[in-house]
């Protein structure tokens, strides 16, 4: 079966619900920690300040995380599910640990490189490309 990539517009939709998903997780760990350093004392409690940038690195990694498992797991992102999209290899089959490792670093660091989808004849982007991957309909 020969699948459909998928373009700039759905895949940045996708990415839009991973990156709330993404939120969402980074606010739960906020939460816990807080309501751990709550039960821990308090009477001196007071709610964590974290600098922007540990935020920020955070997230990515949390992110890039997030892809790995999800990618090596099951195939896709909560994201791509909802919008029908699969990762898959050059044989339309779901990616290895490493090559899920290797991708969601590189879509993690170089977001920018989905934009290769609109110039490529195949749709696909620059991390596309260098692991020879394809985001397809399902």
């Amino acid at each position: 079966i020969r699948r459909t990539r998928a373009g700039l517009v759905t895949r940045s939709l996708a990415n839009v619900v991973d990156v709330l998903v993404v939120a969402l997780l980074v606010a739960g760990g906020y939460a816990a920690v807080s309501a751990a350093r709550f039960l821990l004392s308090p009477t001196t409690f007071t709610f964590p300040a974290p600098a922007p940038a540990t935020l920020l690195l955070l997230g990515l990694f949390v992110q890039a995380v997030y892809f790995t498992v999800t990618w090596a797991v099951a195939g896709r992102t909560y994201g791509d599910r909802l919008l029908g999209l699969r990762v898959a290899d050059d044989r339309g089959t779901r990616l290895g640990w490493k090559r899920c490792t290797t991708r969601a670093a590189l879509c993690t660091i170089f977001p920018i490189g989905l934009v290769w989808v609109l110039v490529s004849r195949e749709n696909r982007s620059v991390q596309d490309l260098l692991l020879r991957t394809s985001v397809v309909y399902d």
